[in-house]
């Protein structure tokens, strides 16, 4: 099972899962986003459950990619009234539109086996200053947990936060790091 067969088949009942994120998503939205009017590029947006955050917190465009076409399906039935978000099933990996303030990873980074390529690709992707904020909703021991028990090759661990970080140097300065009981979150600015 690949990682789009895997998220079509909870696409359903991924919502019901995870509403107690919210949290955990208002507080990534408000450090992702420092100022009004900023352009976001939504990775592994799922079924669209960071959008309206990220709009509340200022964000003036957001484009959602998410490999589950299933996932897709329901961000577009939910969000289609709003002009500001786009939604598009593809590979943030071989995506080619550059220029975003904002690169979000709301409980998605971790599907990315190589930390390295994921990051390298983010840079590419956002201006010079752009913000990249990968987050997750629970803290690193129950994301471990998690990501251990789901098929082989969807997902990796994630290391302390402040060893995490050192994959992200080369291309952002880190100004964000919380890896507590509740959780886990970096953000910096592409350099």
């Amino acid at each position: 099972m690949d990682i789009a067969e895997y998220f079509d088949s909870i696409a359903s009942y991924w919502d019901d899962d995870y509403s107690d994120a919210r949290p955990a998503r208002i507080v990534a939205s408000a450090v992702s986003i420092p100022r009004g009017g900023a352009c976001v590029l939504d990775v592994g947006c799922g079924n669209g459950a960071m959008f309206l955050d990220l709009l509340e917190n200022g964000a003036c465009e957001i484009e959602g990619i998410d490999v589950s076409r299933n996932m897709v399906e329901i961000a577009l039935d939910k969000f289609s009234f709003d002009p500001r978000i786009h939604v598009t099933h593809g590979d943030f990996l071989t995506h080619e539109q550059p220029g975003y303030d904002v690169l979000m990873a709301f409980y998605s980074y971790h599907h990315f086996l190589q930390p390295r390529v994921f990051l390298q690709k983010a840079r590419e992707l956002l201006h010079p200053g752009g913000r990249l904020t990968v987050a997750f909703p629970f803290n690193r021991d129950r994301m471990n947990t998690l990501s251990a028990i789901l098929p082989a090759g969807l997902a990796r661990g994630l290391l302390p936060a402040a060893e995490e970080i050192v994959f992200w140097r080369e291309w952002f300065e880190i100004d964000c790091v919380c890896d507590n009981n509740g959780l886990y979150l970096i953000s910096g600015t592409a350099k």
